[in-house]
């Protein structure tokens, strides 16, 4: 199977990064892609549970959906994670705190393409 890594720097609420993210993902399930997201820096906020949006898309739940059927992989930087508050326990079930070199390392091995979303 292909696999598509999506590296994610941005956080689910200061742009629409996240969402173009997520959007991307999907296609590329849907072109029968499998595919890692790896947050870093403020994309660590993909995870966090109980995102709750009034205007945005829901990037959080609709990540969910994607690892819920088993094509997607979500993991973030504990180190960001640390220096932002996020602990451990605070991510949506079925995604991880995770770590450069042991997940995004694996993903990029791993992969056939890859994507970074930034600013």
């Amino acid at each position: 199977m292909k696999t598509l890594v999506i590296q994610l720097r941005t956080g689910t609420m200061m742009n629409m990064d996240s969402n173009v993210a997520v959007k991307l993902a999907q296609a590329a399930v849907e072109k029968g892609y499998d595919v890692r997201i790896f947050g870093y820096g403020e994309g660590i906020m993909l995870v966090k549970d109980g995102q709750e949006p009034k205007r945005f898309p829901n990037v959080g739940a609709e990540t969910k959906e994607l690892v819920e059927k088993k094509h997607v992989e979500v993991a973030v930087c504990n180190t960001c994670c640390a220096a932002r508050g996020l602990r451990r326990g605070e991510e949506i079930p079925g995604m991880k705190v995770g770590s450069l070199t042991n997940d995004l390392s694996r993903y990029v091995a791993e992969s056939a393409k890859m994507v970074t979303i930034a600013r």
